[in-house]
């Protein structure tokens, strides 16, 4: 294989493993704002603001990726909010807010992926925990926490 080949096929490869993380990201995202905001959070106005943690540092995500989730005057991204003691608020608005970070991915298999998720919306309503997102026929989807007994 010559080196432009080989240059070629590493692009495509890495292209493919970026689209695989994005799409199980924007599942973990899409249940969140599920479980954040009900009624009662929706009938407040709450909104969600939505970070990604590769691994480092979180940040905000591409326009591109926020394209990717449910429509609508709900979610933001992450540098348009604050945590403040009181509770998370949108900066310009003071709109009450959750801010929810994903990432980074632990793969268990090819079709199964482990995201760790922080929220934050006050002070004392606050986690850090770990999702389950598998690949299904329809695409990724996050099935929820994963509880342990012990550690993994």
């Amino acid at each position: 294989m010559s080196a432009g080949a080989a240059l070629l096929l590493s692009s495509w490869l890495a292209a493919g493993d970026l689209a695989r993380e994005n799409a199980v990201l924007v599942a973990t995202v899409r249940q969140q704002v599920e479980e954040h905001l009900d009624a009662t959070a929706r009938a407040r106005n709450t909104v969600v603001c939505v970070g990604i943690n590769p691994g480092e540092a979180p940040q905000s995500p591409s326009r591109e990726f926020m394209a990717a989730l449910p429509r609508g005057n709900l979610l933001r991204r992450l540098t348009e909010c604050e945590p403040r003691p009181r509770g998370a608020v949108e900066s310009t608005t003071l709109r009450p807010a959750v801010i929810v970070t994903v990432g980074p991915i632990a793969w268990r298999a090819d079709d199964e992926a482990w995201v760790t998720v922080t929220y934050f919306r006050t002070r004392t309503q606050s986690a850090m925990r770990r999702y389950r997102v598998v690949r299904e026929e329809s695409g990724w989807l996050s099935l929820g926490p994963i509880v342990l007994d012990a550690p993994p």
